[in-house]
């Protein structure tokens, strides 16, 4: 029988191929990270609270946001860059556990200490979700209520839309994220006192987590911590372009 379910799996297995579990490249048999992957290294301690980036590679100017402080265990650049890509685009939606894990163990490295009433994801557009089956925060939000036994609220709805970020500075996203964020009705009288994790896959300059933030203080909310899986850091000389 065992060797009728080894020569099955095996058999599977070339039909379905291991994939890399940061990038979702193509492995070789019984093998979880690529080359590429291999020796990815995460974010150290000690890290920024305004940007999430180790303090010797911190460029921010500490400016006030709506969260308390923001974590992850990966700069958005290299070979995380095509993970997150394939994630979002290339219907890797399996990807969301392996990044969960990541997140959990920077989640109980940093905020092991914190009560959470609940976590939340930034929202996606209604189109958007529709063309990719699934919203990618929303999924990464579910694997760390498992993870983290937390439960998950749909909290926050998009409401407008604020066009491509990719090539904006900041500035021009922190105008465009104005006003498109909104509390679901349900949730607008629950948000007292709470304090909140708000999840996503990558922060960029930060503005739309602090939009989301912004939302959910407005509610009274007591305080809003932010998780993502990869953090962009600009470099240090350009901090002031």
């Amino acid at each position: 029988m065992n060797i009728l379910v080894s020569s099955f799996s095996k058999l599977l297995k070339a039909f379905i191929p291991d994939r890399c579990r940061i990038c979702g490249t193509v492995v070789e048999l019984d093998t979880n990270l690529c080359n590429d992957c291999h020796n990815l290294p995460s974010i150290l301690s000690p890290v920024c609270e305004s940007c999430g980036a180790n303090v010797d590679d911190c460029s921010c100017k500490k400016s006030k946001n709506e969260y308390k402080q923001i974590i992850a265990p990966y700069y958005y650049k290299d070979s995380i860059v095509k993970g997150i890509h394939n994630f979002k685009e290339n219907d890797m939606p399996f990807l969301a556990k392996e990044y969960a894990h990541d997140m959990a163990d920077c989640f109980n490295q940093y905020y092991s200490d914190i009560k959470f009433d609940f976590i939340t994801f930034v929202p996606a557009r209604t189109f958007k979700k529709r063309v990719r089956g699934f919203n990618q925060s929303e999924l990464l939000a579910n694997e760390l209520s498992l993870l983290l036994n937390i439960p998950v609220k749909d909290v926050l709805k998009k409401i407008s839309y604020s066009g491509t970020q990719h090539h904006k500075t900041a500035k021009e996203r922190k105008a465009d994220v104005f006003a498109t964020i909104d509390i679901n009705d349900k949730y607008k009288s629950q948000l007292a006192d709470k304090t909140v994790l708000l999840v996503d896959d990558v922060k960029t300059t930060g503005a739309t987590l602090n939009e989301c933030a912004k939302m959910l203080k407005i509610y009274d909310s007591k305080a809003v911590y932010a998780l993502t899986f990869a953090i962009t850091n600009r470099d240090k000389k350009s901090k002031n372009k």
